[in-house]
């Protein structure tokens, strides 16, 4: 048997490389690409690899540069790249940009107006430094970002801008394919520094996020492009993602689902005082398929759903039903003063453990998380208070667990 000679194995070349069929090519990048990601080697591999064949460089820099970040000045991601090659532009697809004094020159400007196929942007800023103090080419910048007919996915976090020198909340009203909005601290500044000409329709986007909804959404809710026209649609929002701390981010929340009448997802957090009101009234739950409702209470209240039941109850009356899913995240903060009611419990399981009630939910989660003090902690007779009232007070809830309908219980015990 003759030997094996590994002298004789012709090495590919780039003229051989270069004759391989495009999609080979990119199939390669690609797994070169997922293995970077999971090493965290910051993209070196596609790097090198870039060098080594021209063929490589156009499908490396697709990965390289699709999503790019200023809030760093790393070699990377520096705008003055942007200025030296700028058909690395073509490649990019998400942008984050952090406000702030050094990222705000006159290139990275000009290096933002060569962005035009962006689809994700962030812009953040913890620092008190806003639109109005902004320069004419980087408030251009933005007009262009937000006007760009590719972005779809926008999240502004402005927790430490001033009220007054915030975004103009017209520049939203740009954002004509919006799908996706999350406001992690939306400011408005009160200028008309921006001013957009031939708008077309507001957007409408189909998911909304706020964890902040005062002033966060009361500003887009309040002011309009003119007397019939809001600097947003929210009738087409089908997931929605909001925090209640107070009464009057309730109200904002109430205001934005009369608006949203074809919500098919809903995750809603409430945190004591404030308790669930007027939710059936304001819900449709012909398109309702999930809602995740989440609520804390502490010793002072006296109700322990924080006015959930008397919502479900209500909302049991609804003809055609859609709710497919339903999860409850109740969270307690108690010491030896807190008291559970029976008839509550009572309550609550006849409504949900009544099939007719909801026909359509196969799946119902409830956790409850008890945050109580160390010098009060009776972890394990707790725990086993729950598990006989579970047995004793969810009867036919826990009757319902099968195949047909996943009913899922826990309890978790925090200590302060």
């Amino acid at each position: 048997m003759q030997s094996f000679d590994r002298r004789h194995i012709p090495h590919p070349t780039q003229s051989t490389i270069e004759k391989l069929p495009y999609d080979i090519l990119e199939t390669i990048i690609q797994e070169l690409a997922e293995e970077s990601g999971k090493e965290s080697k910051e993209k070196e591999t596609l790097s090198a690899c870039s060098l080594t064949c021209r063929a490589f460089v156009h499908p490396c820099r697709t990965h390289l540069f699709s999503s790019i970040d200023f809030s760093t000045y790393s070699p990377g991601h520096s705008p003055h790249l942007i200025l030296q090659k700028p058909s690395l532009a073509a490649h990019c697809r998400t942008l984050v940009f952090r406000l702030g004094p050094s990222q705000e020159s006159e290139d990275t400007a000009a290096a933002l107006l060569q962005l035009k196929r962006i689809r994700s942007f962030t812009l953040d800023g913890r620092s008190p430094h806003g639109w109005n103090a902004l320069s004419p080419a980087m408030q251009q910048a933005f007009i262009h970002l937000f006007g760009l007919p590719s972005l779809t996915n926008v999240t502004i976090g402005l927790d430490g801008i001033p009220l007054d020198e915030g975004l103009p909340a017209i520049l939203l009203s740009s954002c004509r394919n919006l799908v996706d909005l999350n406001l992690d601290g939306f400011r408005t500044a009160f200028t008309s520094a921006c001013c957009l000409a031939n708008l077309g329709p507001p957007p409408r986007p189909l998911s909304l996020s706020s964890r902040y909804l005062d002033p966060v959404m009361k500003s887009l809710l309040d002011i309009r492009r003119s007397e019939t026209v809001p600097i947003i649609d929210l009738s087409h929002v089908r997931r929605l993602t909001v925090e209640c701390d107070n009464d009057g981010e309730y109200k904002i929340f109430e205001k934005i689902l009369l608006m949203a009448r074809t919500l098919e997802f809903l995750d809603c957090e409430v945190s004591a005082p404030v308790t669930y009101h007027n939710l059936a009234q304001m819900l449709d739950l012909k398109s309702m398929r999930l809602m995740k409702l989440r609520f804390s209470v502490d010793d002072e209240m006296h109700d322990l759903f924080a006015g959930l039941i008397e919502e479900l109850e209500e909302m049991s009356q609804q003809k055609n039903t859609s709710l497919q899913e339903l999860l409850l995240d109740l969270i307690v903060e108690r010491d030896t003063k807190c008291r559970f009611i029976d008839r509550e419990w009572k309550k609550f399981d006849d409504i949900i453990g009544n099939p007719s009630t909801f026909p359509n939910l196969y799946s119902f989660t409830f956790k409850i998380t008890l945050a109580t003090w160390a010098e009060y902690d009776r972890s394990e007779e707790q725990l086993e208070m729950f598990e006989e009232m579970k047995a004793r007070h969810l009867p036919r809830l826990s009757s319902r667990d099968s195949q047909e309908f996943h009913f899922d219980f826990s309890v978790e015990i925090v200590l302060l």
